[in-house]
């Protein structure tokens, strides 16, 4: 069974519905060439506070965010960074930021302060709008390629943990559908574990520590 990744998409352009499409076709392309284990949804938003709600919901916790600097098309009043900067601040420390823009980083970010602070928020990756893919293969317009293969780069640099135990529940769930896993006393399904480390909670974070630990226990004592 395949696992799912959600990508949302912040972005004000009028073009965005037919850019997703070709994601689309262009993920379907790589993913039989390289025969990747999983499947992807995109999910996009214009609004800056719609972003917000999106990703404060409990519907979908998202694995990587692809966000435009200059959003100010759809009537917001803040940019990107702005966007970049509360999701790390109060939202989530986890998920991989795909940040681009019309222009280069020296347009975008003239005092280079700004510029270090958006990095040291979290940026997976910087791309221009107008970076080319340098693929051999070419699966659509290059400039949308790329993107695809960046957001397949962020997903293969996803949590170890996290990934490992999608794939045991997604294999596995018709029978622990009942399992729980017990965290500072209190018991969590499988799917709740994976939702609380893919957010960086501190529940996700202690299962993570206990899971290391258990294990380092278990190689000392079995001698490998």
């Amino acid at each position: 069974m395949d696992l799912t990744r959600h990508i949302l998409i912040v972005d004000d352009s009028k073009n965005l519905d037919s850019e997703i499409k070709q994601y689309k076709h262009i993920f379907g392309k790589i993913k039989e060439e390289q025969q990747l284990d999983y499947n992807i949804v995109f999910h996009s938003v214009k609004k800056y506070e719609q972003a917000i709600k999106v990703l404060e919901g409990e519907e979908c916790t998202f694995d990587v965010l692809i966000i435009d600097y200059d959003l100010r098309q759809a009537g917001n009043e803040k940019y990107g960074s702005d966007l970049v900067k509360e999701i790390r601040e109060r939202i989530n420390k986890h998920c991989k930021i795909i940040f681009y823009s019309m222009g280069d980083l020296v347009e975008v970010f003239p005092d280079r302060n700004d510029l270090i602070n958006l990095f040291n928020e979290g940026i997976y990756r910087f791309l221009s709008k107008d970076t080319r893919s340098n693929a051999a293969q070419s699966y659509g317009q290059s400039e949308l390629q790329v993107r695809v293969e960046t957001i397949i780069d962020a997903i293969k640099n996803i949590d170890f943990v996290q990934v490992s135990l999608e794939r045991y529940f997604a294999e596995y769930s018709d029978i622990i559908v009942d399992e729980r896993i017990r965290v500072k006393g209190k018991k969590y399904t499988i799917e709740e574990i994976i939702t609380l480390i893919k957010r960086d909670e501190e529940t996700g974070r202690i299962y993570k520590s206990n899971l290391a630990e258990s294990m380092i226990i278990h190689n000392i004592l079995s001698g490998e």
